[in-house]
């Protein structure tokens, strides 16, 4: 058993449920046991530092601290905003003295010891193993045809997510390849769907998300994997927008990689909230008889 603690972030009990429960399903069957942080606290999402960084430093160093205090060296969390977040915030306590003794006062904490901080995607290529995954399937994905999408903020700054290749990943492909699906290759993998702008400047969106849909098309993907709540919101719930501004039609579903690991592993359709997603994914698997 691997325990580790577990930032859900704010989109695990609303609009990203799914990708949530999918997480936790998958980890118990992985052996790893998730121990949600105390008290955690939002981490003001990739606009936050934009605005007030001595704000962002003290919500995502509060949640370090809880960590800590849960006694506990590492923290996963499934959401690529937070990661960026409590990743980023690591990385400057560490390499700036001064803030560090900043941040102490302030939250009347002492970091001598930082845990380390891991997505989800990241935790389960470098914790679990590929090997380990694809030893759990009982339910191979044959015949699924995926792009993987692991957008912007998974892998950057390179010097602060020290994961993956920064603008051709491949450990989401791996994953996917080892419950027996085919990946794309694709040049839209690591690109920007538009991020929070979904409600202040939906154009960005529409634009941003059609170049990315666009792109798992034309390599003749018939799904689109993610590890980010964004992300999926973005591709999913402005597709019929999108399908209009570009007049065309995709009907491509957004899935999250928890999701299609628990299919494979033999988990029902039910058990993994495929039904939430809005482009739905089901007449897709019941095509390759997976559902």
């Amino acid at each position: 058993m691997i325990n580790t603690a577990y930032f859900p972030g704010c989109s695990a009990s609303s609009l990203a449920r799914e990708y949530d429960s999918s997480a936790r399903l998958v980890c118990s069957r992985l052996g790893v046991n998730l121990q949600e942080v105390t008290d955690w606290n939002c981490c003001g999402s990739t606009a936050a530092h934009s605005i007030d960084h001595g704000l962002t430093m003290g919500l995502n160093s509060r949640n370090l601290a809880a960590v800590l205090q849960m006694g506990c060296e590492q923290v996963v969390t499934p959401c690529s905003g937070c990661f960026n977040r409590l990743k980023s915030a690591r990385y400057e306590l560490e390499n700036s003295a001064a803030l560090r003794r900043q941040v102490e006062g302030l939250l009347e904490v002492s970091f001598e010891k930082l845990p380390a901080v891991s997505h989800l995607l990241q935790f389960f290529v470098e914790k679990i193993g590929i090997d380990d995954i694809a030893d759990k399937v009982s339910r191979p994905l044959r015949g699924l045809k995926l792009a993987a999408y692991y957008g912007c903020l998974i892998t950057r700054p390179a010097k602060v997510a020290a994961f993956d290749d920064p603008e051709q990943p491949v450990s989401m492909d791996r994953i996917l390849q080892s419950l027996g699906a085919e990946t794309v290759k694709w040049a839209h993998k690591a690109e920007c769907c538009g991020g929070p702008f979904a409600a202040s400047e939906p154009g960005i969106v529409i634009d941003l998300g059609g170049q990315v849909l666009e792109g798992a098309r034309q390599a003749g993907a018939e799904a689109i994997v993610v590890a980010c709540p964004m992300c999926q919101a973005n591709l999913d719930t402005r597709q019929r927008q999108i399908e209009v501004e570009r007049n065309t039609t995709y009907n491509l579903p957004v899935i999250y990689f928890t999701q299609l690991i628990a299919l494979a592993y033999g988990h029902s359709i039910r058990q993994t909230d495929m039904k939430r997603l809005l482009v739905s994914p089901i007449p897709l698997l019941k095509g390759k008889g997976l559902a």
